[in-house]
């Protein structure tokens, strides 16, 4: 069994004061682990109160034994950025104001912009390789308003080299 154990008063004290003062729901999380394995709860109970697999919990009450309160603070993610995080609502507009049949590059047909075109157009003109979900995100937090017509009308035919697909159509027209 692996408690965690308070060394003396004044890191009792630390670790009280933590948890009255924590305005992060993860912060507070780990704290009140901290206190509850402090008083012998096992980290199976502690597993199934907060919902968390015990080797979470074994690693915080690890964390903290060897080093401390301070190593059980959360830390910014180090995933790597997205790669259009930069791109603004004015980038996006200079793209979108022209039909995606504009582009010689992306040799399409289409008069309608789909997540699938933009992606072609990023990797063609800039070089980048991001994913529909990125395009998605990168338009959504830039405020790109799509036609709310045509929202519900997700699917529309297109070929595509011979073949027929479905994809998922946006109608990007700008105010």
């Amino acid at each position: 069994m692996i408690y965690a154990v308070i060394k003396n008063q004044t890191e009792k004290g630390r670790l009280d004061t933590a948890l009255r003062a924590s305005g992060d729901k993860n912060w507070s999380r780990r704290l009140k682990i901290i206190t509850l394995s402090h008083k012998q709860y096992t980290v199976m109970q502690l597993s199934k109160m907060f919902d968390l697999c015990p080797a979470t919990i074994r690693g915080y009450i690890r964390s903290y034994n060897e080093d401390g309160l301070d190593a059980l603070r959360p830390r910014k993610s180090t995933g790597r950025p997205p790669k259009i995080a930069h791109w603004t609502m004015k980038d996006w507009n200079k793209v979108l104001e022209r039909p995606p049949n504009q582009y010689e590059g992306l040799n399409t047909h289409s008069h309608r912009w789909t997540l699938e075109l933009l992606g072609m157009y990023l990797k063609k003109y800039h070089q980048l390789q991001v994913s529909i979900v990125s395009i998605h995100n990168s338009l959504r937090k830039t405020g790109v308003e799509w036609n709310k017509q045509n929202a519900c009308k997700f699917l529309s035919f297109e070929k595509t080299r011979g073949k027929q697909t479905w994809s998922k159509s946006l109608d990007l027209s700008h105010p």
